[in-house]
């Protein structure tokens, strides 16, 4: 009898964590809900942005790796890392380059195949996601050393005071397909959260030249591209610290049946577009005042710019088409707002400055449409005329800039 009793036990505690575990994505209750159903007290982006400055980097060979390279800010340079040719190259604040170099490899201060790139104080993180190690570099981009002792399994990973959290979107079964799981210092495995569906799995964890994830002061939000919450991770656990609300949600069981692999087929994508659900969110970046994300809802697209303090946002919604010069009579100043934001790809935030690139095709809008510039665009066109004449950049190019909120 006794025995039948652990039995049983073991069976209800095992179907409680099964339960749990199938619930638990959607089982959050939210600090924050961005109600997306309610644009009363809507204002206006522009009002919000108070300049766009270019980075006036100097370009010299090394410019050929940056084209929407991965972006990290510190008080003391620009950190980029190109994906294309893996390679690092450090600017100092004044635009100086102080190094430039390839890191691909098996070495000391070589990464196989990058996982993510982050800031922690002065040192540059870069997660090498082969080797399931963090490589640490300084300002200069010196090799320091390898952050932790022992190989990590996860597609993301970050440091956060003594402990360290992988993301994994393709559900290690060794995490019984948690997506989020936590490590010491060492690299030692301590906690697993947030079990995921079947059907997210293997899907993006990127969207774009973005990650779905970054490090916020002493805490890791990151976003999955179908699902509604904004998440936190701390050495605590997990929360949903944001919630979109929307009159056009997708249904829980949407994707019932599906992989994430197979929600990735464009079929899929083109049946979800055509319901007009609220979804497809990306270039999620963050100041301590504002949140800024790109989103699709109703068929429409749109860039949103959330004041964190009075729970209120802005909205601007995607041009309707490619810019050509024979638009320019119907155009207006927002429309030219409008081409800006939609050009251009956020890279990372820093203090109250949100990081981008934008291609070369934004200076030809710019240099078409000055008789619709408002004060803070002809300052920025001013400056992006100077960089693209002084540094001699072609249409293969990028440049890039920090949008300055209020």
């Amino acid at each position: 009898m006794k025995r039948f009793a652990c039995l049983f036990t073991l069976l209800l505690l095992l179907v409680s964590c099964s339960n749990r575990n199938k619930s638990e994505l959607y089982g959050f209750e939210s600090k924050q809900i961005i109600d997306l159903t309610d644009q009363s007290g809507c204002f206006d982006i522009i009002d919000r942005i108070k300049s766009i400055d270019v980075l006036n980097l100097t370009v010299d060979d090394s410019w050929v790796h940056m084209r929407y390279p991965r972006m990290a800010v510190s008080e003391k340079g620009y950190y980029f890392l190109s994906d294309r040719t893996d390679y690092l190259i450090v600017y100092d604040k004044s635009g100086n380059l102080r190094s430039s170099k390839s890191v691909k490899g098996r070495g000391r201060g070589e990464i196989i195949s990058v996982g993510n790139m982050f800031m922690k104080k002065d040192t540059l993180m870069i997660y090498d996601r082969s080797a399931g190690r963090v490589v640490c570099f300084d300002e200069n981009g010196n090799f320091l050393s390898f952050h932790n002792k022992y190989e990590v399994r996860a597609e993301k990973y970050y440091v956060i005071d003594d402990c360290c959290f992988g993301l994994s979107i393709f559900g290690d079964s060794e995490y019984d397909g948690h997506y989020c799981v936590k490590y010491d210092k060492e690299g030692s495995f301590m906690d697993n959260y947030l079990f995921l569906p079947e059907h997210y799995l293997g899907y993006n964890h990127s969207v774009g030249y973005t990650d779905m994830s970054y490090m916020y002061h002493d805490t890791l939000r990151f976003i999955l591209s179908h699902d509604y919450n904004i998440f936190s991770l701390t050495k605590n656990g997990v929360e949903s610290t944001f919630r979109f609300k929307s009159d056009h949600e997708m249904p829980k069981d949407y994707f019932d049946g599906m992989t994430g692999i197979e929600k990735m087929n464009p079929e899929v994508h083109a049946k979800t577009m055509a319901e007009g659900f609220t979804d497809s969110f990306a270039e999620l970046a963050e100041t301590d005042k504002y949140l800024a994300v790109d989103f699709r809802s109703n068929k429409k697209y749109y860039t949103m710019l959330y004041d964190k303090q009075h729970n209120t946002y802005g909205l601007l919604l995607r041009p309707d088409s490619n810019f050509e010069e024979s638009m320019v009579a119907e155009l207006t100043t927002e429309n030219i707002w409008r081409f800006i934001l939609f050009s251009s790809t956020r890279l990372c935030s820093y203090d109250n400055s949100i990081y981008g690139c934008a291609p070369y095709s934004l200076y030809y809008i710019l240099s078409k449409t000055e008789s619709l510039h408002d004060e803070k665009i002809k300052a920025f066109y001013s400056q992006v005329k100077n960089f693209v004449e002084t540094q001699k950049i072609d249409q293969s190019d990028m440049f890039f800039f920090k949008m300055n909120l209020l």
